[in-house]
């Protein structure tokens, strides 16, 4: 990039953070340069065409780097390594890959994720030429690229109903990686040798059962494999539960860690949520489709800054002058690293913009002196972690 694209493109960051919105004529009415609405517009449409704006030229490499960085264990900080290690982005020492397809305003996007935490960082994504589920054919050149990102990684592959082919899974267990894929209950199974095919949905599971399948073949007439099948129905609390059981299509070992991974699947529908109605408005953008992928790539940006922003905040113990925190009963997060980053840099900009209020307030309540200072040194703290 030219200086002057690489300083649009930071404003234009910095502006998707602080204001939650990706609508083009929002991004231009809010755009910090002296000329006039329609110029700025223009000024940002002509940006969003240019060809640094692509995910491999742009995106890759900042990906490669984060994965080197933690798979080298270049920061030195000792807490802020027993802090990462925590993170679910490498659970049981995989590096969990979440698959899912999304509709944005009619664009049937395939998107390809690195679970974070309770969130998702986007690895690799493309718009469909169609609607509906994408083919086998397609599912395997878009992993093929992402997978290539995590080289000599210990890679489990995600994904729900959608990829629930065998062939994929013998497609996966060829190249190394291993999988979860959540299949429907009109699966053909062949427990042994000796035995008829069965089908997962005949086999009499209730509420509150699991079971643990090995080395089965599955697809009545391919007769593809050997795989493992975990099945588990989640007991009813209050005449409440799921209607059906998982049934998952794995070559983990056991059922407890094909349960434990695939439930980090959820990262993916989070973070789907953060860039729509729960973070960044995506729906709202009515631009065309370079320019909507370049938006895209924006927020992808974005809210992996944000992530890594809010994982700091935390590792420093200030999250709480930026959020809920979790409560000792509370089985998971009320606010995400995502969250607490956004929160922080509103907090930042509010006590900047009004700082002359805020000191005469302060100055007002002599008694809080302590706790203000307190206060002050955690807005130091965030603005380095941002």
């Amino acid at each position: 990039m030219t200086e002057q694209q690489y300083l649009t493109l930071e404003i234009l960051l910095l502006l998707i953070q602080a204001h939650r919105q990706v609508k083009l004529s929002t991004l231009a009415s809010l755009f910090p340069q002296a000329i006039t609405y329609e110029s700025r517009k223009r000024n940002l449409q002509r940006f969003l065409v240019i060809g640094s704006l692509c995910v491999k030229l742009l995106w890759f490499p900042l990906v490669k780097y984060w994965i080197r960085q933690e798979r080298t264990g270049h920061r030195r900080n000792r807490e802020l390594r027993r802090y990462l290690n925590q993170k679910k982005h490498q659970k049981f020492g995989y590096w969990m890959i979440a698959i899912d397809r999304t509709q944005w305003k009619g664009r049937n996007i395939f998107m390809i994720t690195l679970v974070w935490g309770t969130h998702a960082l986007p690895l690799y994504w493309e718009t469909l030429n169609h609607v509906g589920n994408s083919n086998l054919k397609t599912q395997k050149r878009l992993l093929n690229t992402a997978l290539s990102l995590l080289k000599n990684c210990r890679v489990v592959v995600l994904a729900d109903r959608e990829f629930h082919s065998p062939k994929l899974a013998q497609w996966l267990e060829s190249k190394g990686v291993y999988f979860a894929l959540r299949q429907k209950k009109d699966l053909y199974f062949q427990e042994n040798l000796t035995q008829e095919y069965q089908v997962l949905k005949n086999q009499g599971f209730k509420p509150g059962m699991s079971k643990f399948y090995t080395q089965v073949k599955c697809g009545k007439g391919a007769e593809l494999g050997f795989f493992n099948i975990a099945v588990y129905w989640k007991r009813k609390y209050r005449r409440k539960g799921p209607k059906e059981p998982w049934y998952i299509l794995t070559n983990l070992p056991t059922l407890q860690k094909t349960l434990s991974l695939y439930r980090c699947r959820w990262g993916i529908e989070q973070f789907f949520k953060d860039c729509k109605t729960g973070g960044y408005n995506l729906e709202d953008s009515k631009a065309n489709e370079t320019r909507f992928l370049a938006l895209v790539l924006l927020i992808v940006i974005a809210y992996s800054l944000a992530t890594f922003q809010g994982q700091r905040m935390k590792q420093l113990s200030i999250e709480i002058y930026a959020g809920r925190i979790q409560q000792h009963y509370d089985r998971t997060p009320r606010q995400s690293d995502f969250s607490f980053a956004l929160y922080g840099q509103l907090w930042i900009y509010a006590m900047e913009l009004w700082s002359d209020l805020a000191l005469r307030l302060m100055a007002l309540k002599p008694h809080k002196r302590l706790y203000f200072q307190r206060g002050l040194q955690a807005l130091s703290l965030i603005q380095q972690a941002v």
